[in-house]
């Protein structure tokens, strides 16, 4: 009990002891004097997270196809060039293979001819294994996609904002060759190169024959044939006698400029064959009489190079591209003759050359195998390049932009300069052949037809007759087409 009393006792002295010390704590009077404020610091604004970096997505082409597709992608292209075309061809395909960004390999692989690869192509239709790129004539690419719906209508490359041809580039392109490939608004293919039916004119020779100028019109061209005729009958040389004015060419190439020079057609507005004309009947009755007045003269030979180089003909029917073979016939026959190439003589009032050459077609296959494709034909025909294969070749260059790069090459083939000369000029009428897919078996019809005049039991008044004949071939074989 005490303890605890005790206990109690002391617990109270502390509590009021406690009490007396906080009672002599003094309270202020007055509040104290405040501190100068700083202006309130205004608080910073949150810190914004980085943007992140924009990835540039990698731009596209048809159907989807981006440049890095195409590493490895291998393109099969048939072509129709040998010997030293050819061989400038592979080359251009080699720097390409070497030289391009995207790692595109192309394979050039020859067909034969136009004819050879006509019928392989309707082969690899049947089977399957086609080509990625092909060459051909516009009536063949109608044929193939009418036998099997093959190729690529090019306007969706040619227009492709990433890999196309910008506005500049397509008009860059002479009219004539860039609108030949498009039927029906679908466009075909493209022009590498071009050539044209033309004259080979002895200048030399005529002139030693009294001519100072080129025949302008039939009658002139009559004229010069039957006075190089008669030189050669005359001549101490028995073995030129029956030659030396035209070399007979009844292939439809020749048959369709004489045609044309006479101020008729071959097909009217709709394509559709127009053989049966007056125009056609004065064309082939001026042939025929050019002949059986020993003015005019058929050899074996399919390319008459040797006889226009030894003076058995003072005229020849030719295209273009065979410049290069008949300068190598003049210089196997030692002759040193000036000759040219001159347009058809016309009535028309201006000559008249037939335009034609073939195009490079994409044939349908992968997405990527065909910007692949495309993308080499647009190599090929940059303004550097095309003027490789025009000095290699003979042919026309396509682009306007390709001419200024091929001075040197013109001012030493003054042959090739003359039918560029006459393809530029404004008073030269440039024709060119038909795009339906039945001319080239119309075209055969037109050679067998033709032939025909040239026999000695075939006369002049049959001429009517004979083009009614071929109208109706000709319209048989249009509807077989259609």
């Amino acid at each position: 009990m005490k303890t605890r009393w005790w206990s109690l006792l002391l617990v109270l002295a502390l509590a009021l002891g406690l009490a007396a010390c906080k009672q002599a704590t003094p309270t202020p009077t007055e509040a104290a004097p405040e501190e100068p404020t700083e202006a309130p610091t205004k608080a910073p604004e949150p810190t914004k997270a980085p943007e992140p970096t924009k990835v540039e997505e990698e731009p596209t082409g048809p159907m989807g196809v981006k440049a890095s597709d195409l590493e490895g992608v291998t393109v099969e292209f048939w072509h129709v060039w040998s010997r030293r075309v050819g061989e400038a061809l592979e080359a251009l395909v080699q720097e390409f293979n070497e030289t391009n960004e995207w790692g595109i390999v192309v394979q050039p692989i020859n067909q034969g001819g136009y004819g050879e690869t006509f019928q392989k192509m309707n082969a690899a239709i049947n089977t399957g294994e086609l080509p990625d790129l092909v060459v051909g004539y516009q009536n063949q690419m109608l044929a193939w996609d009418m036998a099997g719906d093959v190729i690529v209508d090019l306007n969706t490359y040619v227009n492709d904002p990433t890999f196309g041809l910008s506005e500049e580039e397509q008009q860059d392109f002479y009219e004539v060759f860039w609108q030949q490939d498009v039927v029906g608004g679908k466009r075909y293919g493209i022009p590498m190169q071009r050539s044209a039916q033309y004259m080979f004119y002895n200048v030399t020779w005529a002139k030693e024959l009294g001519f100072d100028k080129p025949p302008a019109t039939p009658e002139e061209f009559y004229e010069q044939a039957c006075a190089a005729a008669q030189a050669n009958l005359n001549d101490d040389n028995p073995d030129n006698d029956g030659t030396g004015g035209w070399v007979v060419n009844s292939g439809a190439s020749a048959v369709a400029g004489w045609i044309w020079a006479f101020g008729g057609d071959i097909v009217d507005e709709e394509g559709k064959y127009t053989f049966n004309t007056p125009e056609a009947v004065e064309a082939l009755t001026f042939l025929k009489k050019l002949y059986d007045d020993g003015c005019a003269w058929i050899t074996e030979s399919p390319y008459p190079n040797p006889e226009f180089a030894t003076r058995q003909a003072l005229f020849t029917t030719s295209s273009q591209a065979g410049i290069p073979y008949q300068l190598a016939a003049f210089e196997d026959a030692g002759n040193d003759d000036e000759w040219t190439l001159i347009p058809f003589p016309s009535t028309v009032g201006k000559p008249v050359i037939n335009v034609y050459g073939p195009s490079v077609a994409l044939v349908k296959s992968t997405p990527e195998e065909q910007l692949a494709a495309w993308l080499f034909v647009k190599w090929f025909i940059m303004p550097e390049n095309q003027a490789k294969w025009i000095e290699a070749s003979g042919y026309f260059p396509t682009r306007k932009s390709t001419e200024p790069l091929l001075q040197d090459y013109m001012s030493q083939n003054p042959q090739w300069a003359a039918a560029v000369t006459w393809f530029q000029s404004e008073e030269t009428l440039k024709k060119f052949e038909p795009r339906d897919a039945s001319w080239s078996a119309v075209r055969t019809a037109v050679g067998e037809h033709v032939f025909q005049i040239f026999s000695p039991d075939f006369s002049a008044d049959q001429i009517p007759a004979l083009l009614e004949q071929l109208q109706q071939v000709a319209e048989e074989l249009y509807a077989e087409y259609h």
